[in-house]
């Protein structure tokens, strides 16, 4: 059933409160079972309303509440006022339809000798339809202009892709460029008598070859050979323990490191290249020589006067400072 806007039916106060209690309800048991609040349901019962927002929620609320207590709509509701509305709604329609259509009767016709007194006058519809006549043909030239400017657009990007996709699919020939070699001919070509006239003994000029670049031998694994002057070496002020050397060769050698307790390691080294040797001091180094070969030991590089030497003996010293935990590492 269809209301107005501003006008629902009453609501029949006696009818709600009669089935509640008929049904053994409290208004606190209703208002569990619709999930309004106490308020609401009794508002409902006394005719106040102003727990509700407005009267289409008053209305809502009453036929849900209604339907809980198994009421029907003309049990719980009151129509009279609505229904004389409509009526009332009714009997203005027709009189407004009854109005239409007098207007839309046409008007008697007139006699020849109205027609020739009264001035004609253009319709008004001649120039709706003269603006409707203007209005399609504007829509209908503008249309051109758009498929005009699509077709250029569409011809334009087909263009575009003709351009950036012609080497994938037509690839240019690989072209081959000749080189022409010309034989320079002297501007004085020896003769007959000239070649008579030289000597018999001469010899054709010697063809200078290029030599071969020289092949580096290959280093030796075997220690150098021990120097009858012995170098010796002791830290002035040793910061790491005198249980490894450090060797760092300048060029391609191999140097043999041998501890106190005569284990001898043999180190191949390329040139810049180091390498760490451990053991018990003193360490004898056989080397080709000093100037050639870095050694680190205790923490400093050593330094001797004499760089000929080929053996040296490092022994170690006590340590100024205390031991660190990489005192075996050398950075």
């Amino acid at each position: 059933m269809v209301y107005t806007q501003n006008k629902f039916p009453a609501i029949r106060q006696e009818a709600f409160k009669n089935a509640r209690e008929a049904l053994g309800l409290s208004v606190q048991d209703l208002s569990q079972m619709s999930c309004y609040s106490v308020r609401q349901i009794e508002q409902i019962e006394n005719g106040e309303s102003s727990s509700f927002y407005g009267a289409q929620v008053k209305f809502t609320a009453a036929k849900k509440v209604a339907g809980l207590l198994k009421l029907s709509e003309e049990n719980a509701l009151d129509f009279s006022e609505v229904n004389a509305l409509k009526k009332t709604g009714a009997s203005t329609t027709e009189s407004s339809d009854v109005k239409v259509q007098e207007s839309a009767v046409p008007p008697a016709p007139q006699s020849v000798s109205e027609k020739d007194s009264v001035p004609t006058t253009p319709a008004p519809k001649q120039k709706s339809l003269k603006l409707e006549v203007l209005s399609s043909a504007s829509v209908k030239s503008a249309h051109p202009q758009k498929k005009i400017f699509l077709l250029v657009a569409i011809a334009a990007a087909f263009v575009f892709s003709i351009v950036n996709l012609r080497p994938l699919f037509f690839p240019e020939p690989v072209k081959e460029e000749i080189v022409v070699v010309e034989e320079v001919v002297p501007a004085n070509p020896p003769t007959d008598a000239d070649a008579k006239s030289a000597p018999a003994n001469s010899e054709p000029a010697a063809v200078v070859a290029s030599a071969p670049a020289p092949v580096a031998a290959p280093v030796s694994t075997e220690c150098p050979p021990a120097d009858t002057n012995v170098a010796t070496y002791k830290p002035d002020a040793p910061k790491k323990a005198g249980d490894m050397v450090y060797l760092q060769s300048k060029t391609a050698q191999t140097v043999c490191v041998t501890d106190a307790s005569g284990k001898t390691q043999n180190k191949t080294l390329e040139p810049g290249v180091g390498a760490s040797v451990y053991g018990k001091p003193p360490f004898k180094v056989l080397t080709t020589g000093q100037a050639a070969v870095d050694l680190f030991y205790q923490g400093a590089k050593v330094r001797l006067s004499n760089t000929v030497n080929k053996t040296i003996l490092l022994e170690s010293d006590e340590i100024i400072q205390p031991i660190s935990s990489t005192d075996s590492q050398l950075r």
